[in-house]
């Protein structure tokens, strides 16, 4: 100890403005959702935003696609939806004629790179 200066208030000081401080700063630290993250990291929001918006458009797919698996067979709406369109001139994509248009569209296959 010199003139009333201790080392131990120095290091007890040192250790309070550690805990005061900000630990650490993060973009996205939840890529592994079931990890614990370190609760004293600032966290971008709109990471997590994006994320979240994401799965949830994850989430609503896999509910279309299990509502249109669990359908009733039965239930043949579908066909008159179909029928309706081609009825206003909508053309049946799995037409020859179409097909054949489809197959030399110089645009088409430039953009498919065959």
């Amino acid at each position: 100890m010199l003139d009333g200066i201790n080392n131990n208030d120095l290091l007890l000081n040192s250790q309070v403005d550690k805990q005061n401080g900000i630990a650490g700063v993060t973009t996205n630290p939840i890529k592994n959702p079931y990890r614990n993250s370190d609760k004293n990291l600032l966290v971008d929001e709109t990471a997590i935003s994006s994320e979240a918006v994401d799965l949830y458009e994850c989430e609503q797919d896999i509910k279309k696609f299990n509502t249109l698996a669990m359908s009733d067979p039965s239930d043949l709406s579908h066909e008159e939806i179909i029928a309706n369109l081609f009825s206003k001139g909508v053309l049946d994509p799995l037409a020859d004629n179409i097909i054949s248009q489809l197959s030399e569209n110089k645009n088409l296959l430039n953009d498919l790179s065959l």
